[in-house]
């Protein structure tokens, strides 16, 4: 009796501790940690919240780059980190829905390692043809595809990387093969197909809508079920009858799993708050993406659901870690 006595009181304690922690927070410069090198989108979008967030608290938020293993090392720093909102994690699709499935090894479960905060932004993929290449809809592309199986090629950002994957589902929706050619980003990728070397290729708007602006790449469709506000010519699968389709890059914050809820909710408010601002949709979407927010919920199921979906993906892929 007496020891249930200790357990109830250290308990209460703990709980009491934790709200005054959260009511207090942040009360010294938080850490936001981002699986890329500086200059890219997801870190474009980690330094968005981190001023947003500095701002709303009156304590800096300073954004760390940790590039390496596909995002992986990232993880793992803020995971093994104590869970009290001081050590935050801003990922992308990619690391935080792909690369745990990939990195079989590191015996990485999201689900269990991390808290979602907020998904942030979405960027919708695009399929891009090169100029040469004797389609103009997505239909004619499938129609080649299935007059030349395997005689198209799909240009990727590596193997295993959100577009090579992204290329493999939309294969696998409408039934065509397509030969997957790598490289190391989409920037190289991007720019053998603009030097007609490679025929197609699914990447996301950020990357991509420099290229079709100027004309040196073809865009047939999105991915999403909405037009980008970036393209707004181009047509969505969904108008164009591919039913159901809706893949997109996204960009969030995640805390260590065991956050108080407290600190979470704190964060996610400010950040939603920001989200709302026509100053932060126009940041964003000067780099292609389109303001997201939501409960801590939401962003959590739609990780669930996309570990499901890139895992199948990547089994009929063949994809390995490079």
């Amino acid at each position: 009796m007496k020891k249930a006595i200790i357990l109830l009181f250290s308990f209460g304690t703990w709980l009491i501790s934790t709200a005054v922690l959260a009511q207090s927070y942040p009360t010294h410069p938080v850490k936001i940690v981002v699986p890329y090198p500086p200059g890219g989108a997801t870190d474009i979008a980690a330094r968005l919240m981190a001023n947003s967030l500095t701002e709303a608290f009156g304590q800096a938020f300073t954004v760390e780059n940790k590039p390496g293993a596909g995002g992986m090392l990232a993880l793992e720093q803020v995971t093994s980190s104590t869970p009290d909102g001081y050590t935050l994690l801003v990922a992308s699709t990619g690391p935080i829905a792909i690369s745990p499935i990939l990195y079989k090894e590191r015996n990485f479960d999201p689900m269990i390692k991390v808290d979602g905060v907020v998904l942030f932004a979405s960027a919708p993929g695009i399929i891009v043809v090169r100029n040469e290449l004797k389609v103009k809809s997505i239909k004619e592309l499938i129609t080649l595809s299935t007059i030349k199986p395997d005689g198209l090629s799909m240009a990727s950002a590596g193997n295993g990387s959100f577009q090579h994957l992204l290329g493999v589902y939309f294969q696998n929706s409408v039934g065509i093969k397509w030969t997957h050619i790598p490289f190391k980003g989409s920037s190289p990728a991007l720019n053998e197909m603009v030097g007609e070397r490679v025929d197609v290729m699914i990447d996301v708007i950020p990357s991509a809508a420099p290229m079709v602006k100027a004309g040196r790449l073809r865009a047939l469709a999105v991915t999403t079920p909405v037009r980008s506000t970036q393209l707004p010519n181009v047509p969505t699968l969904e108008e164009l009858g591919y039913k159901g389709f809706d893949k997109s890059g996204w960009h969030a914050l995640f805390a260590p799993k065991g956050t108080p809820p407290e600190i979470i909710i704190k964060i996610n408010t400010v950040l939603n708050k920001s989200l709302n601002s026509t100053d932060m949709k126009i940041k964003l979407g000067a780099i292609g993406a389109e303001a997201e927010g939501g409960s801590p919920e939401k962003l959590n199921e739609r990780l669930r659901m996309e570990l499901k979906e890139w895992a199948q993906v990547i089994k009929s892929s063949g994809a390995v870690v490079e």
